[in-house]
């Protein structure tokens, strides 16, 4: 381990090397770093070797003191946001001496970009067209514009640590060329007996960089790249290795986090977020992709699964033909809401840009914490999703042993603004399958035991598989073949008969663009009494439309789920609901709407099926003052007139009616409306 210096310019992330470019020019070599965090212009300092003729050959020690050596090198660059300097291989000595230095103009560093350009004149240093080896790496710059020395013991201010104090660690934090990093949930000997291996794609570098003794230096062999000046002259854009199935890939986040790493959410700052993608083996002959989505626990990462559960990944992607994501969610306690909710979709819309995806066939999982950000994913936002797969998760964010109200020990508060529980009306047509652990010691049984009764209650689709075991169980397992059955293609529900749609605007970030207003054929949900305590009874509203011209009965034909199939593991309980018929009733031009605490909704006449040019009759069931419009393309002379129940309090119209549809003005009670043209 090595620990960044304590002082705040350091932000435990500056040397976080992202992307080496080299770039020939008439008159130089331009090579542009990339870091992850650049809160000074000349903290960081990067070491790039070069063995031109690729010979490999003696190990040659790094200059500036980065206590690393690489095969064969016959010339070195260091360079920092001021300056640089330029290095030749003496070949009496074999050692790299300095032979030019790189002023201002010619190594520069872009603050917003976090870029640093190195511009070495041909002068100094030409390949021709010939193809040299590089190795690179980054460190913190001394005061001798040379590698920080990495002492024995906790960092100071300004000191990097290495956390023991019997041995201190090179002054290289991060090195490129890292293509072959392990991923693997058991033990490797060449990496010392760590439970997972490949966590941050960084095992097989932390193990090359660990001294063997005190006294060592450690080598950078294996880790290079080849790059050709001869194609890059002729105009190639070479990428330098192919992309494989398991994919870290990087992103360029919309949201303004302030760089670097700090211990409290969202723990993982700045533009530049990864994510773990699974590609399928499989062929499609173009055609787009399914996606399915697996969210990491508490305390993980995003490598989660491609280190822990292989096997899944396996069955939900290869399998299934889908891209298999797991965001980092901006940290590994960001339970997937504010930074970490945004960081979701921003993963989506990054896939989005690189694959074909099919957005009709999207599926929502995760394990743990993950399990809790598919309840909560899956009830927010419904109409994104086709089927959920909870494992282990807790439906609020911390335990819940009702009828008490969820507990967060890390927040030291109740979490019923958390709790999926009270939103799961939404999950009308997105299919849950939980699975959950009898003895599990992280999240108590009674909670999801209440999400199933309520699902039960509500007659929505779900299943609860209960295991033996503990919270870990089921990944040690990493059997899912039944869960992957019950994913299959995910079909995504886009305009249904019925719409149920719950907000809590507890849940609601409008300062990052997280309202989660709208569902279906409805928007602009607004909660009229707001003024509840968000611990404890947090204040929710909800709407239940219902467009008869579908054709549908709004309440579907049910019976239960009492047994599992579909291959191993096998529970030990099952309880559940399926829908076995939706009954078909005569299509009517006819809306009906409940409002629960709503001062605004409106309805999306198109979408429900409704018809403007025809009689449209309408009821409103409301528990208080509101306002309800239904945008619906209305004839020239339509006219809105009330059939049944009480006139709505007040002395501007009940309904006001203009070509692109209807205003209502709502208050308690039932009424019913006829819009037609006279």
């Amino acid at each position: 381990n090595v620990f960044y210096p304590t002082a705040a310019r350091f932000a435990q992330n500056a040397a976080d090397l992202v992307e080496l470019r080299v770039k020939p020019t008439r008159g130089a070599i331009l090579y542009r770093v990339t870091l992850n965090t650049v809160k000074a212009k000349d903290d960081a300092i990067v070491g790039i070797g070069i063995d031109t003729n690729r010979s490999g050959g003696a190990r040659v020690l790094w200059p500036g003191g980065a206590g690393v050596s690489s095969p064969g090198l016959d010339r070195f660059v260091t360079a920092w946001g001021t300056g640089g300097r330029v290095y030749r291989r003496d070949p009496a000595t074999g050692e790299l001496e300095g032979e030019e230095s790189l002023d201002g103009d010619q190594v520069t560093i872009n603050r917003r970009t976090n870029q640093m350009t190195i511009r070495v004149p041909r002068s100094v240093m030409n390949p021709g067209g010939a193809t040299w080896r590089y190795a690179a790496g980054a460190g913190l710059r001394s005061a001798r514009n040379g590698f920080k020395q990495i002492r024995p013991g906790p960092p100071t201010a300004t000191e990097p640590g290495s956390g023991d104090r019997t041995e201190g660690a090179p002054g290289v934090f991060n090195l490129a060329f890292r293509f072959d990093e392990p991923l693997s949930s058991r033990p490797n000997p060449r990496y010392g007996q760590n439970v997972g291996l490949g966590n941050w794609f960084e095992t097989k570098q932390a193990a090359r960089l660990k001294r063997a003794s005190p006294l060592s230096t450690p080598s950078t062999a294996g880790f290079h790249a080849d790059v050709d000046f001869g194609r890059l002259a002729g105009g190639a854009d070479d990428t330098l290795h192919a992309p494989r199935q398991n994919q870290a890939r990087i992103m360029s986040s919309s949201l303004e986090v302030p760089e670097g790493f700090r211990d409290r959410f969202p723990s993982y700052g700045g533009r530049l977020q990864p994510y773990f993608l699974r590609v399928p083996s499989t062929k499609t002959s173009g055609r787009p992709r399914g996606m399915t989505f697996s969210l990491h626990s508490l305390g993980a990462t995003y490598t989660q699964y491609g280190v822990f559960s292989p096997t899944q990944l396996r069955q939900f992607g290869d399998e299934r033909s889908n891209l298999v994501a797991t965001p980092l969610g901006r940290g590994a306690n960001g339970w997937y809401t504010g930074e970490g909710e945004v960081d979701f979709f921003e993963v989506w819309r990054d896939v989005a840009r690189n694959f074909r995806l099919d957005a009709e066939r999207v599926a929502l999982t995760g394990y743990s914490m993950g399990g809790y950000g598919t309840y909560r994913l899956g009830v927010l936002y419904p109409d994104l999703f086709g089927r959920a797969f909870t494992t282990v998760g807790p439906p609020a964010r911390g335990g819940w042993v009702p009828p008490a109200p969820p507990f967060n020990p890390e927040l030291g508060r109740s979490t019923q603004d958390t709790n999926s529980n009270r939103l799961l009306e939404n999950a009308r047509w997105v299919p849950h399958m939980n699975w959950v652990a009898l003895m599990d010691e992280l999240v108590p049984y009674p909670g999801p035991r209440a999400q199933q009764r309520r699902f039960g209650r509500l007659g929505l689709r779900s299943q609860l598989w209960t295991f033996p075991g503990q919270h870990f169980t089921l990944a040690v397992l990493d059997e899912w073949e039944a869960a992957k059955n019950f994913l299959g293609r995910s079909r995504v529900k886009r305009a249904p008969s019925r719409v149920n749609h719950a907000i809590m605007p507890d849940t609601q970030r409008p300062d990052l663009g997280l309202v989660q207003d709208h569902a279906y054929w409805v928007s602009g949900l607004n909660t009229r009494d707001r003024n509840r305590n968000p611990k404890t009874s947090p204040a929710r509203a909800e709407i239940d439309a219902i467009s008869q011209a579908f054709g549908e009965d709004a309440t579907p034909r049910t019976a239960p789920v009492t047994s599992a199939g579909g291959g191993p593991p096998a529970p030990s309980a099952v309880d559940g609901t399926r829908w076995t018929a939706i009954p078909a009733r005569p299509r009517a031009n006819s809306l009906s709407v409940q409002l629960q605490n709503l001062a605004r909704a409106t309805i999306d006449g198109p979408r429900a099926r409704l018809d403007g040019a025809r009689r449209l009759r309408v009821r409103i069931d409301s528990d208080g003052n509101g306002t309800m419009r239904l945008d619906l393309p209305l004839p020239a002379g339509a006219r809105a007139r009330r059939t049944d129940g009480p006139p709505v309090p007040g002395s501007s119209p009940e309904v006001t009616v203009d070509r692109a549809g209807a205003t209502f003005r709502a208050a308690r009670g039932s009424r019913a409306y006829s819009i037609a043209a006279e």
